[in-house]
């Protein structure tokens, strides 16, 4: 089942997405258990760092479970797995897409109002050093996987300044299902260097403790984002 792969400088990506390949098109059955890092070394012609790396990034995403001296086996689904599952669904369905982004005008405007008022020093400095994150990722290496984290990391952080539960609750569920479409904004040529700034602006409001301020700023970035999506026609 397991195949040599070819060498260029994304071995880790490639051991990911040829794994997940075999979850979600039922050849690795959930409750399976694979072969251990040195039978994946050898059988996909990689170092054990890369199959280190690569089931590290597989069990964040809710695909692989590790069993500390057991082994290595295929996660059952979860709620995140299955959102996930869904966000490759809909990411091409343009009216699902504008209505999570009618919620989501809703629930963050509210939210980062919320977070202005609220915020504790700690959730201050959470998305301080976020928006540090992203402003750096984007300047320095433009790993789109990793500005797709942060990015959804930011939402998240602000959701829980708020103090509201419910909303961050809502706003992983509802992040889970837009990855893949958030992940397609992010390729946009200067898309995430604007979606930072526009964080950064949120954040300013927040720590000036400026509800309206915060408010005006979220929408602001939405509309952008959702403009960005309609240009390209990916919704």
């Amino acid at each position: 089942m397991f195949e040599r792969i070819g060498r260029n400088d994304s071995l880790h990506h490639e051991v990911v997405e040829y794994v997940r390949r075999l979850v979600e098109e039922g050849k690795l059955e959930p409750g399976s258990r694979l072969p251990t890092e040195r039978e994946m070394s050898a059988k996909f012609g990689v170092s054990r760092t890369v199959i280190r790396d690569a089931v590290k990034t597989l069990t964040g995403l809710g695909f692989l479970e590790v069993k500390h001296g057991v082994g290595i086996f295929v996660a059952h689904p979860d709620s995140a797995y299955i959102g996930q599952q869904l966000s490759r669904v809909i990411c091409y369905q343009s009216d699902t897409i504008n209505n999570l982004f009618e919620v989501r005008m809703q629930l963050e405007t509210a939210a980062a109002a919320w977070a202005a008022e609220r915020r504790s020093k700690s959730d201050l400095e959470l998305i301080a050093k976020n928006v540090s994150s992203h402003l750096a990722l984007v300047t320095e290496s433009g790993d789109l996987a990793a500005l797709g984290d942060t990015d959804r990391s930011f939402h998240l952080l602000v959701a829980k300044a708020s103090g509201n539960h419910i909303i961050a609750r809502l706003m992983r569920s509802m992040l889970d299902i837009l990855m893949v479409s958030n992940q397609r904004t992010l390729a946009i040529p200067k898309r995430a260097q604007q979606s930072a700034e526009e964080h950064q602006q949120i954040y300013r409001a927040i720590a000036a403790q400026n509800p309206g301020e915060a408010r005006e700023a979220m929408k602001t970035h939405l509309n952008s984002v959702l403009q960005s999506l309609k240009q390209q026609r990916i919704v």
